[in-house]
């Protein structure tokens, strides 16, 4: 069993605090990934939800005790990767397909 570091009341005040700005620009992500205009801002606004996500996990983690949700964190940010990576190769060909068209 690993041990983290005690969570005082005013730091656990703090990380929820954290939490609750996380939350907010969490939310504003996704209004800017519904409203778009272009796909690559809402693939920018996907990423940056997903890292928000992360970083909520991994203060909850640390709120909570459990160590374990920084694993969950980790694998997470992972699919985020391959995730971004994914939609932007099918960015980049429907870009290029496109301005192929034009020409």
């Amino acid at each position: 069993r690993e041990i983290m570091a005690e969570c005082t009341p005013l730091l656990r005040g703090i990380l929820v605090a954290v939490m609750c700005v996380l939350t907010v620009a969490l939310l504003l992500c996704l209004a800017r990934a519904i409203r778009g205009p272009r796909f690559t801002d809402r693939l920018v606004a996907l990423n940056t939800i997903c890292t928000l996500v992360i970083l909520l996990v991994c203060v909850l983690s640390y709120v909570l005790g459990a160590s374990y949700l920084v694993d969950v964190a980790i694998l997470y940010g992972l699919l985020n990767l391959l995730a971004v990576a994914v939609l932007s190769r099918i960015s980049i060909r429907h870009h290029r397909e496109r301005r192929g068209r034009e020409e």
